[in-house]
């Protein structure tokens, strides 16, 4: 049987876990690298990039928008805010931009929100400020 290792991916909503990853390749600023297992402890940052899992022979695909990676103990484990993944290449742009326009349909109403927060503060205030008076 043809060693492997386990990665585990963890943003603040869930941890994902990986098993039997014969290779996995990423890129940080210095270029692109690969893990396979028995590699040495190693951790870095990762750049916006996607990166390729070998999985039982075939190839997963996991885009992030930067993390930091470390390897230990045959245990890859990368923290992220979000990640998206696929098994086609061709599906994973599809997915991005979905994700992307949802994420910005998040922080329009966010922002909106905390304007309106804002001005709900501003306005009680004003209230206390003329029960003073």
């Amino acid at each position: 049987m043809k060693p492997t290792f386990n990665v585990h991916i963890i943003t603040p909503s869930h941890i994902e876990k990986v098993e039997n990853v014969s290779s996995f390749r990423a890129e940080d600023s210095s270029g692109s690298f690969g893990i396979l297992p028995r590699h040495i402890e190693f951790l870095t940052i990762l750049e916006p990039s996607i990166a390729i899992a070998l999985i039982e022979g075939e190839e997963e695909y996991f885009a992030f928008n930067g993390g930091i990676l470390s390897f230990k103990k045959e245990i890859l484990t990368i923290t992220t805010k979000d990640f998206v993944q696929s098994s086609q290449i061709g599906e994973l742009q599809g997915i991005i931009e979905k994700y992307l326009k949802e994420q910005q349909e998040k922080e329009s109403i966010f922002h909106l929100n905390m304007k309106n927060l804002r001005k709900a503060i501003f306005k009680k205030i004003i209230e206390l400020e003329r029960e003073v008076e």
